[in-house]
């Protein structure tokens, strides 16, 4: 069995998680890592025992043999890093967002295109099981014509992002939201099948901590006629990602971090269909604990990033279109650069209020 050589490029939080999935890959060796940081560097590669380890990408492409180049940095730093691996003529794999420009996703494309390498964007929701079985229950034509779709993603304040003043997620656009909000905008873009528009965006501070201008958000988007909305928030009192997709024919919902899925068809409402319907849901939530579980103790669990990278390997070994393509990552930073934007725009206004506000009141005095 062909296997491929892959280099992990950033040593961070996210790199855990492309780690783990890359030891439960059998289609590849993760033969190099490299960081800015090199005591890091050279940390990671001692728990991972990974064979070799670098300061740079750089000095990597000049002394590992690697056909891949998993990029885990932070985002403003994707295109460059990518545009290297890639005309060295080394595929790359990009964590998202892609980037948090269009003019560097578009660089990102344009350099794909010439070097003919492999290039993929992790969206991984899209690749957690039961979104894999809300796809197959739309393409089936159970679900009909979808008509909408909510995601709503919340979070404590004990985020490792959000908890940690010097992340670098404070500075971006958008800060910790421009992170995160590729998630529910390639949500809406594969479901509705169209390029989502920002309608609206409000955002508000509820929470305690000074380096964040806001840490709830709620976004309406739309795809022609057909409408999607997404909840963020930091100040949940536990994590939970809920996927509601609403069609002709039925709705479905989800509990990603559960990885429990309900499919309610059409049916008219009364005394007695009410006690059924409500049975029906009961046993797929069942059906999914115990199927869980099973995959859980067999050891045969798998995330969205463990999917999408096993995909994306046999993509390379076989010659085929990687799971997500990096046009499919501009198309998402189009729309994520207009959220910044507006989310900006929001943060300035509130701010500019708070000191009208406060030089009113020391005027008065």
């Amino acid at each position: 069995m062909r296997k491929i050589n892959v280099a992990v490029v950033g040593c961070g939080y996210v790199a855990d998680g492309h780690l783990k999935a890359w030891r439960k890959s059998q289609r590849a060796n993760v033969v190099a890592i490299s960081d800015l940081n090199e005591k890091l560097a050279r940390q990671t590669a001692e728990f991972w025992k990974i064979p070799k380890y670098y300061s740079s990408l750089t000095n990597l492409l000049a002394n590992a043999d690697v056909d891949l180049v998993d990029i885990c940095t932070p985002p403003h730093t994707h295109a460059d890093l990518a545009i290297e691996a890639m005309k060295a003529g080394v595929n790359v794999l990009i964590e998202k967002p892609m980037t948090i420009t269009v003019k560097d996703a578009e660089r990102i494309v344009e350099c794909q295109k010439a070097t003919k390498v492999k290039a993929g964007v992790i969206h991984n929701w899209l690749f957690d099981d039961p979104v894999l079985k809300a796809n197959s229950i739309v393409k089936e034509g159970k679900l009909g014509e979808v008509y909408n779709i909510k995601i709503e993603a919340l979070n404590t304040k004990y985020d490792p992002m959000v908890a940690n003043e010097r992340h670098w997620c404070h500075k971006m656009p958008g800060g910790r939201f421009g992170e995160m909000l590729a998630h529910p905008i390639y949500l809406v873009r594969h479901f509705l099948k169209g390029e989502p528009l920002i309608c609206d965006i409000q955002v508000s501070k509820i929470g305690d901590y000074p380096w964040m201008k806001s840490d709830e958000l709620c976004a309406i988007l739309k795809v022609n006629e057909k409408l999607g909305m997404a909840y963020a928030s930091f100040n949940s009192s536990r994590d939970a990602v809920y996927i509601n997709l609403y069609g002709t024919k039925g709705i479905i919902k989800i509990d990603l971090i559960n990885s429990i899925l309900t499919f309610m068809p059409k049916m008219k409402i009364n005394r007695f269909s009410k006690g059924f319907d409500s049975l029906r849901q009961a046993g797929q939530i069942f059906k999914c604990t115990v199927k869980n579980m099973s995959k859980i103790i067999s050891k045969r669990w798998m995330t969205g990033h463990d999917m999408y990278i096993k995909l994306f390997a046999e993509s390379i070994i076989n010659d085929d279109e990687p799971p997500v393509s990096v046009i499919d990552g501009l198309a998402v930073t189009k729309t994520l650069e207009e959220a910044c934007l507006r989310i900006e725009q929001l943060e300035r206004a509130s701010e500019n209020s708070m000191i009208t506000i406060i030089a009113s009141s020391n005027q008065g005095k």
